[in-house]
C-alpha cells in the first residue's frame, strides 16, 4: 500500500492498526437495499459480499511536531472483532516513530476503534502510551459521552479504560471547532457520526488536504453522500457534513486521507465526471 504522501510541507504517514472482521452490508448500512450494492461487489465487498473494514490510522509531521490522529482499537484481543489485535506501535516504528516521539494526539471522535492506544496497563493501573503528547478531544464528544447514562452503556467500556483516564493522568486537552494545532494543521468541525466529530485540515504551500475519520466509512459514499453508517448518532447531520466536505474537497483539490477505505485507495482525491463524483485514487 501507499504508506506516505505529502501536503505541501506537511508530511503524511499511514499505519494499519488491523482489520474488522467482515459484516452484513445491512447491518452496516441498514437504510441501503442490499440490491444497491450490486454494482460495488467487487470494488467495496470481500469475498462474502460483506464489509470488512481497515483501521487505518495517520501520523502527521508539521513543523518539527509529529501528530497522531486517532489511535485505533488497541492491543486486543478484541472479542467485538473476532479477538482480532491491534498493531499499531509496531506499524508506527515502520516510519521511525516510536511513542514517546509523538507530540499531539488527536481524537477526531470517541469511537472504540479510535481511542484504543490511548493508555495502556500495567499491573491494573494505566499510562499513556504516547507519554509525552497531549491528547486532544472534541468538546462536545467529551460532553456527551461522560454523560453517566452515556458512559454506563456497556458498549462503552471503551470509554471508561481509554478515555476517561487521559483526564486523570493529565494529558487531556478539551478543543473546540477550528482548534490551532500548527499553522499547517487545523480541525473542522464536521458532526453527525457523532456530536463533536471533527476532520483534521492541512494547508501547506498552497495544498490543501484533510483527514475524514468517520465522515466516510467507505468510497461508495463518494458517490451516494446519502447512504448512513448505522453507527452514525445523527444520520442528517451527518449526511450534510459529508455533502459540505465533498463540495469543499472538489473545489479546493484537496488530498484526502480516509482510514477506512481500502489499504491500497486510502488517498485521494474527489473528482467529477459527467457530473458524478468519483473517488480518485492518488
Amino acid at each position: 500500500m501507499q504508506d506516505t504522501t505529502t501536503m505541501g510541507n506537511v508530511e503524511v504517514l499511514s499505519v494499519l492498526d488491523m482489520y474488522s472482521p467482515g459484516r452484513a452490508v445491512d447491518f452496516f448500512f441498514p437504510d441501503v437495499p442490499r440490491e444497491s450494492w450490486e454494482p460495488y461487489r467487487e470494488s467495496q465487498l470481500d469475498e462474502n459480499g460483506e464489509i470488512a473494514l481497515p483501521y487505518l490510522l495517520f501520523a502527521l509531521r508539521s513543523q518539527g511536531q509529529t501528530i497522531m490522529i486517532d489511535t485505533g482499537m488497541g492491543p486486543g484481543p478484541h472479542p467485538s472483532r473476532a479477538n482480532r489485535t491491534g498493531d499499531l506501535i509496531n506499524q508506527l516504528k515502520r516510519h521511525g516513530i516510536g511513542p514517546e516521539d509523538v507530540d499531539v494526539v488527536v481524537h477526531t471522535h470517541l469511537h472504540a476503534d479510535h481511542v484504543g492506544w490511548n493508555v495502556t496497563y500495567e499491573n491494573g493501573q494505566p499510562k499513556a502510551t504516547f507519554p509525552k503528547a497531549r491528547y486532544l478531544v472534541p468538546r462536545a464528544d467529551w460532553d456527551y459521552f461522560t454523560q453517566p447514562d452515556v458512559l454506563a452503556e456497556e458498549r462503552n467500556q471503551h470509554l471508561r479504560d481509554y478515555v476517561v483516564p487521559l483526564e486523570g493522568l493529565g494529558v487531556m486537552d478539551i478543543i473546540d471547532p477550528g482548534h490551532v494545532i500548527t499553522s499547517e494543521v487545523t480541525t473542522l468541525h464536521t458532526p453527525g457520526h457523532t456530536p463533536g466529530h471533527i476532520c483534521v485540515m492541512i494547508n501547506s504551500q498552497g495544498q490543501s488536504g484533510a483527514v475524514v475519520g468517520d465522515v466516510f466509512h467507505m468510497s461508495v459514499q463518494i458517490e451516494h453522500p446519502d447512504w448512513c453508517a448505522g453507527v452514525d448518532l445523527d444520520k442528517p447531520t451527518g449526511q450534510h457534513s459529508r455533502e459540505q466536505l465533498l463540495e469543499r474537497s472538489e473545489r479546493e483539490g484537496m488530498v484526502i486521507a480516509a482510514g477506512h477505505f481500502g489499504v491500497d485507495d486510502h488517498f485521494g482525491r474527489v473528482v467529477r465526471v459527467e457530473g458524478k463524483r468519483y473517488w480518485q485514487v492518488l
